[in-house]
């Protein structure tokens, strides 16, 4: 990832962290607003895409949706460009800036860089009020490497005698056989699902190359399985693999990013190569809490495999703090009765009770700030 997208990311971190409220504006194109949403959208952050609303840009409907989410602090509005279309909406954007701010509310506006000129030209009023503008470019390194691998696909093509409809019938095989490799790995049918994702490796590794992002996603999904089978070595020699590409094309600062670093760090915890597995943990854990927030839960799901780590380690004060947030976090996102915050606070209990046998758990709970 180019670095200042990698600044972009960590601003948007602060935004979400940091920020008592405020009026923001993201520019990028359509596909990196999609990523975006795709990133925090498991997030403490509402969420409204314009796309999905069609119409003109209206504070009366913008105050009706941040007002039915009254705990959410942190809202995105997604290509804002599409509710800007009209000279009319511009005048009234200008005209509602005092009263979107009077919402008190942290807003995010996410426009393509021919909306950004928009609201710069017709918007000035509202441009005025803009705290921030942060600017996402596109993967050029990406990019570039596409434009060779099209161009490579088309040789493969011609020598193969592929029609361009079969490549794209060929990518679709490939999707298909990783989702199902997926849906098998959930059922613990982790033979068949490294037979799909084999199999899907093969397709796009003929059609892609090996060094596309593309490719690190199904390494990254094979190394879990061969993980789930006890087939650590494996499993490292693909995370790796997978790891550095997503470094290479990503950055170290993004979300995928960190998922590689957590994926690789469960495979060294399960050799018990410990400090290995807890520096990496660390790392994704510290790039989703300046990203994505601490109310994120992929965040959260860092301070469990952290909590687990430590708890392997019978540092239970350590797995004790972090199993709390994690579950605050599950809490908070899901609710107290769903399966996975069930779960973490399970965890939360047992390692209570194996850190102070003779405590009592549920008033330590009242106020487990204070310790045990």
């Amino acid at each position: 990832m180019l670095e200042s997208n990698q600044e972009g990311y960590r601003t948007l971190g602060w935004i979400i962290n940091k920020s008592e409220q405020g009026l923001y504006i993201v520019v990028a194109d359509e596909m990196i607003q999609k990523e975006i949403v795709g990133i925090y959208r498991q997030g403490a952050v509402g969420i409204y895409d314009c796309k999905r609303h069609p119409g003109e840009y209206s504070f009366r409907d913008l105050q009706e949706w941040v007002t039915g989410m009254p705990k959410i602090q942190i809202f995105m509005i997604v290509n804002f460009h599409l509710a800007i279309q009209e000279e009319e909406s511009l005048k009234r954007l200008n005209f509602s800036r005092d009263m979107i701010e009077g919402l008190g509310k942290n807003f995010i506006f996410l426009v393509t860089p021919y909306g950004d000129d928009r609201l710069a030209a017709g918007a000035y009023d509202f441009y005025s009020f803009i705290k921030l503008r942060v600017i996402f470019h596109k993967y050029e390194k990406e990019h570039k490497k596409e434009g060779k691998l099209l161009s490579e696909i088309d040789r493969q093509g011609k020598e193969k005698k592929w029609e361009a409809g079969e490549l794209r019938q060929k990518l679709a095989e490939a999707y298909a056989l990783t989702e199902q490799a997926k849906n098998e790995k959930n059922k613990a049918h982790y033979f068949e699902s490294e037979k799909l994702l084999l199999k899907a490796w093969e397709i796009k590794g003929n059609v892609l190359g090996t060094e596309h992002l593309e490719i690190a996603e199904i390494n990254y999904e094979l190394a879990a399985v061969y993980e789930k089978q006890g087939k650590y070595q494996e499993a490292e020699e693909l995370s790796k693999k997978g790891l550095k590409i997503r470094e290479n094309v990503l950055g170290e600062g993004h979300p995928d990013t960190a998922a590689s670093y957590a994926g690789l760090a469960a495979v060294y915890e399960h050799q018990g190569k410990y400090r290995e597995a807890e520096e990496l943990y660390k790392k994704s854990s510290q790039i989703r809490k300046n990203v994505l927030g601490e109310e994120h839960l992929d965040t959260a799901v860092s301070y469990n495999n952290l909590a687990g780590l430590y708890e392997k380690q019978g540092k239970y004060e350590m797995a004790l703090n972090y199993y709390l947030k994690a579950y605050e976090v599950f809490a908070s996102r899901l609710g107290r009765n769903h399966p996975d915050t069930k779960t973490v606070y399970k965890k939360l209990k047992l390692t209570y009770l194996e850190y102070t046998p003779e405590g009592d758990f549920e008033q330590w709970m009242e106020n487990p700030k204070n310790g045990g």
